[in-house]
């Protein structure tokens, strides 16, 4: 056992050495992984936060892992996973909830709580922390619509409240401070009749079944391109159903890789780079990734 894992061992802090990446990631790709935290709350994670700066070992905070790639050959670092930090408390019309609440779960409370505001959130298989922090959408609605404040820890190991007005929110993107780690978020919503709210996401729930492929995928690949919806201008290039290796690019909706059978990272790179040039080559624009990669090395 080395230095990092015998200091986490004695103040109490959980890990895993080696867990293969594909665990990790709905896409189910990736290599083995050097650590997995999951700290259990803010005290232990601060204290993580300072043996990994002065250790100096890589690392990065995922979610859900609904939009992560981990590369083939793993990654020399830690990953921290805030999965205990699942609480949601109510408070009026506002919801507290903490960055490893999974958004279903998120959607069903709110629904049981009678308030209205998050039903998108029903059928995306992320995290609370994770939608946050790329302001996660659906069918019109973001979490920045309703989103009211969100908690981190600074680098510094300070603990801030920052106003959603302050993280600069754009389509899919979010701006926290540099090195932050988001913790819990504050969600102000609309009082409204339980029924009214589940009708709602089950209505939600037939469209997305019904438009978006069921194997394993990362989610959208590609994100609007000078505002039009990427699967507009792949489906015109006529790739759909386009394989390599265990990826293929959905027949259901066009912006989707999905894990056809035992895909790689490296295969769903391929394919996605193949779509990105032929989009290029037919319309002089070139998408932009939504999902995101751990190499297997990064710098902190």
């Amino acid at each position: 056992m080395d230095e990092l894992t015998s200091e986490a061992l004695r103040l109490g802090i959980d890990f895993r050495r080696g867990v293969s990446g594909a665990t990790l990631t709905t896409f189910g790709s990736g290599g083995k992984v050097n650590y997995l935290f999951e700290p259990k709350n803010a005290k232990a994670l601060r204290v993580l936060q300072k043996l990994l700066l002065e250790s100096k070992t890589p690392c990065r905070v995922i979610g859900g892992g609904s939009n992560l790639l981990i590369d083939d050959r793993g990654f020399e670092g830690a990953l921290i996973r805030l999965s205990r930090f699942d609480c949601i408390e109510r408070k009026g019309r506002e919801l507290c909830v903490g960055a490893g609440v999974k958004l279903p779960l998120l959607a069903r409370r709110a629904a049981t709580e009678s308030l209205s505001g998050v039903e998108f959130a029903c059928g995306i298989p992320g995290t609370a922390g994770g939608a946050a922090a790329v302001n996660a959408g659906a069918f019109g609605q973001s979490l920045s619509d309703v989103l009211e404040e969100v908690t981190v820890l600074t680098r510094e190991g300070e603990i801030a409240r920052i106003p959603a007005r302050d993280l600069g929110f754009e389509y899919h993107r979010a701006t926290l401070p540099q090195g932050a780690i988001l913790l819990g978020l504050k969600l102000c919503l609309t009082q409204c009749d339980g029924e009214t709210v589940k009708e709602r996401m089950r209505s939600m729930t037939q469209k997305r079944r019904a438009t978006q492929p069921r194997q394993p995928s990362a989610g959208s690949v590609f994100g609007r391109v000078n505002g039009i919806p990427a699967a507009l201008l792949i489906e015109k290039t006529g790739l759909k159903g386009t394989r390599i290796g265990g990826a293929e690019l959905s027949r259901i909706h066009c912006n989707f890789i999905v894990n056809a059978g035992g895909a790689t990272t490296a295969d769903y790179f391929a394919l996605a780079e193949k779509v990105r040039k032929k989009v290029g080559e037919t319309f002089g624009v070139t998408p932009q990734y939504e999902v995101e990669r751990i190499c297997s090395r990064i710098e902190n």
